[in-house]
């Protein structure tokens, strides 16, 4: 019986852990947005990004082929707010700052773009 007793302390605690880790998982699946605005060419290398109608910065990271051909159209991307590393976000945010106009900014990990509209408003 005791053997038993020490594998059912270790399964337990072990058990919770990868019922935890799925169940992140799955609130993370769930945290996708989408934000429509005028896709714009950030200042910065290869950086482009999408001011939605509350005034917020979107700093768009990933597909970046896909977003070059959609300059000055109006878009939905698709995607999630993420955190760079702390370098990379420290090297872009003067960009960010200024491409915002002193407004609330975000960088955002793009999935999916789609063209709304060939201009913008």
């Amino acid at each position: 019986m005791l053997p038993r007793m020490r594998i059912a302390s270790w399964f337990a605690p072990l058990a919770l852990l990868i019922l935890s880790s799925s169940l992140m998982s799955a609130q993370d699946a769930g945290s996708t947005t989408s934000i429509t605005g005028c896709l714009k060419q950030g200042s910065e290398k290869g950086g482009y990004y999408v001011t939605a109608q509350d005034g917020t910065m979107y700093e768009l990271v990933g597909k970046g082929s896909n977003l070059a051909q959609h300059l000055n159209h109006t878009v939905t991307v698709t995607g999630r707010e993420t955190k760079l590393p702390e370098a990379q976000e420290s090297k872009l945010e003067p960009h960010e700052k200024t491409e915002a106009s002193g407004g609330k900014y975000v960088d955002f990990q793009v999935a999916d773009v789609k063209m709304v509209s060939a201009s913008c408003p």
